[in-house]
């Protein structure tokens, strides 16, 4: 599982996972972290096997995937915020909205693959810190 933060670089736009403040692999510029909240999510191991990655999204901005029993962070600032998650062609999701306020700070969330006749759907799930892996 993943120790590092994933930020999106505000010069380049190019998602990077980074162990804290530094510069941009990608186009050099500095990369701050948002220090007023983080965002945990986890996405649960399938049953089935199917170990394709998820693609995230926050407030209709792509960070990239999330692997097959990952987890990962964005830190983010206070603000409202829409959780959407794809998996493969599929953008079928329960997504979930919630607020990243002085109060609550940590927002964690599980992702699993609802397997469906026709298609399937990602289900995110706000959990609290202890239904968590170790990360």
């Amino acid at each position: 599982m993943s120790q590092l933060l994933r930020i999106k670089c505000p010069s380049c736009g190019n998602v990077v996972d980074v162990a804290g403040n530094g510069t941009c692999a990608n186009c050099g510029n500095p990369l701050v972290l948002p220090e007023d909240g983080v965002i945990q999510i986890y996405r649960m191991g399938s049953p089935f096997g199917i170990a394709v990655g998820m693609g995230i999204y926050l407030n209709e901005n792509p960070l990239g995937h999330l692997a097959n029993a990952e987890s990962i962070r964005i830190p983010v600032p206070y603000g409202h915020y829409k959780l959407h998650m794809t998996h493969g062609a599929s953008r079928k999701c329960k997504d979930i909205e919630f607020d990243v306020t002085p109060e609550e700070r940590f927002i964690y969330a599980k992702a699993h693959l609802n397997m469906g006749f026709i298609s399937n759907t990602v289900v995110i799930d706000k959990v609290t810190a202890d239904q968590m892996p170790n990360l």
